[in-house]
């Protein structure tokens, strides 16, 4: 993860059904930094703020206004730039990078 993160990550996110609920674009910056949009489904996009870190193998980020609070996530590689999100064991999300 460190070596993915280490130089900062741009990554297109969506859940698992390919955006039926949401779509996402988010900065993962260099120092810790994130930013972006993400968009619920049929609706405006919302600008997102937060920090990152990684924890062991997972990467720990809060995503504020939507989601204030630290999260945790397991990063399960699924092709050469892809990745299923798992929170707590369950399958949440699929990122995606350049």
């Amino acid at each position: 993860m460190q070596a993915l993160l280490g130089k900062g990550l741009v990554v297109a996110s969506s859940d698992l059904e390919g955006g039926k609920t949401f779509t996402a674009r988010i900065n993962l910056g260099v120092g810790g930094q994130l930013s972006g949009t993400l968009t619920p489904a049929g609706d405006k996009a919302i600008a997102v703020t937060g920090a990152w870190k990684l924890n062991g193998a997972q990467v720990c980020r809060t995503l504020a206004p939507i989601q204030p609070e630290e999260i945790c996530e397991t990063w399960l590689k699924n092709g050469a730039k892809a990745a299923i999100i798992q929170v707590n064991g369950k399958d949440a999300s699929i990122n995606r990078w350049q």
